[in-house]
This record gives C-alpha cells, sequence and structure tokens, in this order.
C-alpha cells in the first residue's frame, strides 16, 4: 500500500501518539491475533466434529467463530503494520483506496460477528419459547440461508460507504485511522444510520430475545411442583414419552443445557459491550485529536473479545469444552485423560434440539427401570399409554 502524502494533513503529526504507545498497541494487536486465530480456529474445527451438538445454534456459533478468524487474519496485522509504520515515519500506511478496503473489511467482519450472535440468541428463544416450531424454523436449509444472509446483508450495507453511494470511508488525519468521514454533505448521518443498522438493530434482537428466555424459563419453573429428591422409574418414563399435554410440559424446551448456552452467548454479547464502549465513547466526545494517546490505548481492550470467546466456551459450556477436548483427543490420545485428571471435567449430554435427532438417546433409562415404568403406567391408565414400542 502507498503511504498517504503529509502534504494532505499538514497539522496531523502534532496530534501522533508517543512511540510507546504505537508500539504496545502494534505488538498487543500481533499478540490478539495469533491467539485469537488459533482459538477461534479450533472453534470452527471442534464443534462441527462433534455429532451430537451438529446443530442449528453449533453452526450460528461456527459463522461468529470464522468472522472472528477473518478479523484477526486480516484486520489486526493491518493495524499493527500501520501503527509502527506510523511509529517509524510519522505517515499512514494507507493510500485512500487501501484506507477505504482497511474500514470496509473491518466493519463486515464487526456486522457479521453481531448478526451471528444475534442468530444464536434468536435461535435459543425459539427453541426455548416455541420448542414445537423450532424444527420448522430452524431447518438446515433455513440454517444455512441465514447465515449466507448474515453475509450478504454485512456487505451490502458497507459497500454503499465504499463506494460512496451514502457516506464515505477515509483517513482521520485527528486520530490516525480509517473511519467513516463526516466532512461530507451528509455530515455524521451515515455515520449514525449505520450504527442503527450495524448495531443498534442485532442489539435489540438479542435483548429482546433474552427477555423471552428468561420470562419464558421463570413462568415454567413457577408452574413446576417442588422436585423430588430421587428420580422414580415413571418419571424417568415420563421424560422420553409422548404426552397429551405437550403444552403443559416446560422441560421440552427449558433443558439447563438449552440455558446454559444462551447464557455463555449473552455473556459474550455482554463482553462484546464491554470491549467496544469505551473506544465508542471515546470517539464521540473526542473526534478532534485532543487525546489520541488515551484513545490508542483503548484498541486493545476493544480487540480483546476476539481471542475471549474460546475461553468462554470452555469454562461456561460443558458440551463445547467436550467438543474441544475430543477433536484434540482425534489426534492427542493422552489428552482427554490428561484434561480430566486436571480440571475434574465431566462429559455433559446433549440439548433439546440434538436430543431429538435420529439415533441420539442420551441419558436413556435402564432396561429394568423402563420395564418397571411400563408396569407402573400401564396399570395406572390403561389405554392411555402408547404401546412400548412407540416409546
Amino acid at each position: 500500500m502507498d503511504t498517504v502524502e503529509t502534504s494532505m494533513f499538514p497539522d496531523s503529526t502534532e496530534t501522533i501518539p508517543p512511540s510507546w504507545a504505537l508500539t504496545f498497541t502494534a505488538t498487543t494487536a500481533i499478540l490478539i491475533a495469533i491467539v485469537g486465530f488459533f482459538g477461534n480456529l479450533l472453534t470452527m474445527v471442534a464443534l462441527p466434529f462433534s455429532r451430537k451438538i451438529r446443530n442449528a445454534s453449533t453452526w450460528f456459533v461456527v459463522n461468529l467463530a470464522g468472522a472472528e478468524c477473518l478479523f484477526c487474519v486480516t484486520v489486526l496485522p493491518m493495524v499493527a503494520a500501520h501503527l509502527l509504520h506510523l511509529r517509524n515515519t510519522r505517515h499512514s500506511l494507507f493510500s485512500d483506496d487501501g484506507c477505504r478496503a482497511f474500514v470496509f473489511l473491518r466493519y463486515v467482519n464487526v456486522q457479521a460477528e453481531l448478526l451471528s450472535i444475534a442468530g444464536v440468541a434468536l435461535n435459543r428463544c425459539v427453541l426455548i419459547v416455541a420448542p414445537y416450531k423450532y424444527k420448522e424454523i430452524f431447518s438446515t436449509r433455513n440454517t444455512i440461508l441465514i447465515i449466507i444472509f448474515i453475509w450478504v446483508i454485512s456487505i451490502a450495507i458497507m459497500a454503499l460507504p465504499l463506494f460512496g453511494i451514502y457516506g464515505e470511508f477515509a483517513y482521520n488525519e485527528h486520530t490516525h485511522e480509517c473511519d467513516f468521514s463526516d466532512d461530507t454533505s451528509n455530515g455524521q448521518g451515515p455515520r449514525r444510520v449505520y450504527l442503527a443498522l450495524g448495531f443498534l438493530t442485532p442489539a435489540i434482537i438479542i435483548i429482546f430475545s433474552y427477555i423471552f428466555i428468561f420470562y419464558k424459563a421463570r413462568r415454567s419453573l413457577m408452574r413446576l411442583p417442588n422436585r423430588p429428591g430421587p428420580a422414580t422409574p415413571s418419571s424417568s418414563l415420563q421424560d422420553h414419552q409422548p404426552s397429551n399435554n405437550n403444552r403443559e410440559r416446560p422441560a421440552v424446551g427449558l433443558r439447563s443445557r438449552d440455558i446454559r448456552i444462551a447464557l455463555t452467548i449473552l455473556v459474550i454479547f455482554l463482553v462484546f459491550l464491554a470491549c467496544c464502549m469505551p473506544v465508542s465513547i471515546m470517539h464521540y466526545y473526542d473526534d478532534t485529536g485532543k487525546h489520541t494517546t488515551a484513545l490508542l490505548l483503548l484498541h486493545p481492550l476493544y480487540w480483546l473479545q476476539y481471542c475471549l470467546n474460546i475461553f468462554i466456551y470452555v469454562f461456561m459450556n460443558k458440551q463445547y469444552r467436550d467438543a474441544y477436548i475430543n477433536y484434540i483427543s482425534s489426534f492427542w490420545p493422552t489428552f482427554k485423560d490428561m484434561s480430566r485428571e486436571r480440571f475434574l471435567w465431566a462429559e455433559d449430554e446433549p440439548t433439546s434440539d440434538s436430543t431429538s435427532k435420529r439415533g441420539s438417546k442420551p441419558a436413556t433409562p435402564s432396561t429394568g427401570h423402563r420395564m418397571a415404568a411400563l408396569t407402573i403406567t400401564h396399570e395406572k391408565d390403561k389405554g392411555k399409554t402408547p404401546p412400548p414400542e412407540q416409546l
């Protein structure tokens, strides 16, 4: 990429942050890029490797990891190169076209990331709030179409300022970064419109999805009687047999593992907010470059989200943790036993959407319990219970 001539920004050198800040931020960008790339790559290959969690929500998580992996291998290395070049030459690394391409790539990844988080939140919401419509809404075909739509809409929205149709990308001589240009006939209008489309809309979907999830969970728990101590044979059968009162059975869409996945994605969204808000607030209140060093040093916090998700998956979700362990164990056989001994991790069972797949029968009651349950149920509700071969 060609360097920007100094004459374009005659006063820009006055606001360039000190060398130590540029070096620190560039080094942090490289480290986060390395950790984020391998962490997200592991997510992309390990989660589909596990057959029991190969469902719609997993594909959204894989898509999220793909967006973050792309950010780590494209945007962060270019940021590091730009900062080091700025430190050594006091000039920007980017040409006008290079700057526009860089901002386009950055915002497309951010847009796809947020929409993927919204997709998982909406997926969990449908599974928990309306479990009987889940397979129809999130079929394999529909899931693929939604993921394609995420990338198409992300590219289409950011193509408008890329080609100058509405808004413009340019180099900011005050903050020394490529971003939306406010020096257009529309002023800050395009920035606000794209903020609403790219950030507020997915955020609203995520927030309302979790409101419905926790509302449904609260209502279902309030309807449940006090849980008995040990499970009886009849209760073991009841979890697996069809019922005429499906609408009164909250357990179908409210397995603890479904809630756990929802909580995991909620934490990822909160981490996203915690990482983005400081930089966004600083940009809003200091667009003239009065505090360029503080703004620069906030960027590593913003980038941190791209390498944190794998740790959130590992420590918050047993299914994803098991998927990582099983995948690594496929080429490192002793890893599973070593990780179990060190961290005392136990394997988990599938979620509601995976247990419904043919051939997946976790937590099946033992033969003795099943036969005892059949006998008890047959004597109590003779003629109402389906034959054993249908269970």
